[in-house]
């Protein structure tokens, strides 16, 4: 078990300066794995630019019949409007390290291997598991990363401010935890560890883990927001400054995680297998993620496809047309003892079908919001908008209020801070909301 001290200086010394420790071998490989990490990315890059207008329809037509198309990229697209520019950001580094991973593992290998020998980091002579082996541990890496990724996005899906900043706190620690994973485990399965051993190990020193990630994430995490903060920069140097810096960690952290990865390899000896009972749980809750996450996506995936139509009108809010119910002389004086009142008022919105086909809303739920309280919860009437038609739909809804502002009632309904969220149901226990009108600070939350 290594001190708090020595997990430090570890990740925040050791690591980044282990390019002292090179040798002429070593550095030869280190240069083949920065050189194809370039051409691997820029390969990426390439395709990118030269298609980022079309990259999406390109993956769906590849992927999804036609008629799917519309109602997948309006899931990105939901998703990425109600995600924190952090957790997008993540998930691309996370993504681009995967590609790397996926292409370059055997030259990142001969990185590590050649560094540990070179510098004389391990007292003993090397042992791996089986290829079959190794592919599994890595299938089930792919596979808890690809949970944690899905129930983040899940979890970030919603406007409440205390979601948003999980979320991104999730996305940091995953995206550190798989940049200490990826490039601190090799040296210790080269020793014939496995990947549970190694991440308990890896968990048991957490400053040293999390440190480590931070570090070589840092650079990748920067160019992005530099990236993000100079919107006049054109899409090509965004996307070049945001993989040099890709580039540059992934090479520093290849021979930093060795340095690294190393001094564990004691303590994750001694850690045991964990127990039949342990593994069984974990796999059933590994799974049920999984499961969990693969039918909220599927579920609203196929529901977007039928109601698709649906989500392709415009919406728009006509205060103009408000209208309020007067209340009696005797509502008046009942709410003067009881503190408050209900008043009904109602106003347009506006449905306009661009479509060819016809549109029928059916079965869903209006919530209306001002900074983020609920006011009042209605739904739009079932109804049915003609190809190319536009039509008017008056909602209803309860106001309560106090007795001194119904008569500004009209002002109060017209300030800043409203929002409207159409929930239409896409499965049992699970409706998917459609942002009418969002508000300038503070939008309504997801209802799951």
């Amino acid at each position: 078990m290594l001190g708090a001290g020595t997990q430090l200086k570890l990740a925040a010394v050791d690591a980044p300066t282990a390019v002292r420790r090179l040798r002429k071998r070593s550095a030869a490989w280190l240069a083949t794995y920065l050189v194809a990490s370039i051409v691997v990315l820029g390969i990426v890059a390439w395709a990118i630019i030269a298609n980022h207008e079309h990259v999406l329809d390109l993956l769906l037509d590849y992927v999804l019949p036609e008629e799917w198309q519309f109602a997948s990229k309006l899931l990105i697209q939901q998703f990425f409007a109600q995600q924190e520019q952090a957790v997008i950001t993540n998930a691309a580094i996370v993504a681009s390290l995967m590609v790397v991973q996926i292409t370059l593992f055997p030259i990142k290998e001969m990185v590590s291997a050649s560094l540990e020998e070179d510098a004389q980091l391990v007292g003993e002579p090397t042992e791996e598991h089986p290829l079959l082996f190794q592919m599994w541990e890595e299938i089930k890496l792919f596979v808890f990363l690809l949970v944690a990724q899905g129930t983040i996005f899940w979890i970030g899906y919603s406007s409440d401010p205390g979601r948003a900043l999980l979320a991104t706190a999730l996305s940091y620690i995953v995206l550190f935890a798989s940049v200490a994973a990826d490039f601190m485990s090799p040296v210790l399965q080269r020793h014939k560890l496995r990947y549970s051993s190694i991440l308990k190990s890896m968990l048991s020193h957490p400053l040293l883990t999390f440190g480590f990630g931070a570090v070589f994430a840092l650079p990748a995490i920067v160019a992005a927001r530099i990236a993000v903060d100079h919107p006049t920069w054109s899409f090509t140097t965004q996307l070049c400054v945001s993989f040099g810096a890709q580039v540059i960690g992934i090479a520093l952290a290849a021979i930093g995680g060795t340095v690294a990865g190393a001094p564990l390899i004691p303590d994750a000896r001694t850690r045991k297998r964990s127990r039949p009972a342990a593994r069984v749980l974990a796999w059933a809750v590994l799974l049920g993620l999984l499961a969990w996450n693969s039918y909220r996506f599927i579920a609203v995936g196929r529901s977007l496809h039928h109601k698709s139509q649906i989500l392709k009108c415009e919406y728009t809010v006509d205060w103009g047309s408000f209208r309020a119910d007067a209340p009696s002389a005797l509502e008046l004086a009942s709410a003067l003892r009881k503190g408050s009142i209900t008043v009904g008022v109602s106003f347009d919105v506006t449905i306009k079908n661009p479509t060819s086909t016809l549109v029928e809303i059916e079965d869903n739920s209006l919530e209306v919001r001002q900074n983020a309280q609920l006011v009042a919860e209605t739904r739009i009437p079932p109804l049915s908008v003609a190809p190319g038609a536009t039509q008017k739909v008056a909602i209803e809804l309860p106001l309560t209020i106090k007795p001194s502002q119904v008569l500004r009632i009209r002002e109060l309904i017209s300030t800043e801070g409203w929002s409207m969220t159409l929930f239409v149901r896409v499965a049992d226990n699970f409706t998917f909301p459609i942002y009418l009108l969002s508000a300038p600070v503070t939008a309504p939350p997801a209802r799951q």
